[in-house]
C-alpha cells in the first residue's frame, strides 16, 4: 500500500533498529571536524559551469563508513546511486 509518509516511516524504522550512522553522529562531530579541514586546508572554489565539489563533511564521513563497513571506493558508489547513507548528509 502507498503511504504518503513513507520517508517518514522508514527513518522511525530505522531509528528502531538501532541504525550505527546514528550511533557513530553521537560520538564523532563531523560538522566540526569539516569546518577545521576547511579552515587548514580550505579549497578552491568551482568553476562556472563545472560540478560543485561535494560538501567536506560527506568526505569526512566517507573513509570512516569505508573502514566501519569494509567497502570500497565502487560499494560506495554503489550505495550513493542507490540513496546513499542514512546518517550521512
Amino acid at each position: 500500500m502507498f503511504s504518503l509518509f513513507a520517508d517518514q516511516e522508514r527513518e522511525a524504522k530505522l531509528d528502531s533498529l538501532s541504525d550505527p550512522l546514528v550511533l557513530l553522529d553521537k560520538h564523532v562531530d563531523f560538522a566540526a571536524l569539516a569546518a577545521e579541514i576547511d579552515r587548514r586546508a580550505p579549497r578552491p572554489s568551482h568553476v562556472k559551469g563545472s560540478r560543485p565539489p561535494y560538501p567536506t563533511e560527506l568526505m569526512t564521513r566517507l573513509p570512516v563508513l569505508q573502514q566501519l563497513f569494509n567497502l570500497s571506493n565502487e560499494q560506495i558508489a554503489q550505495r550513493d546511486s542507490e540513496g546513499g547513507f542514512r546518517g550521512a548528509p
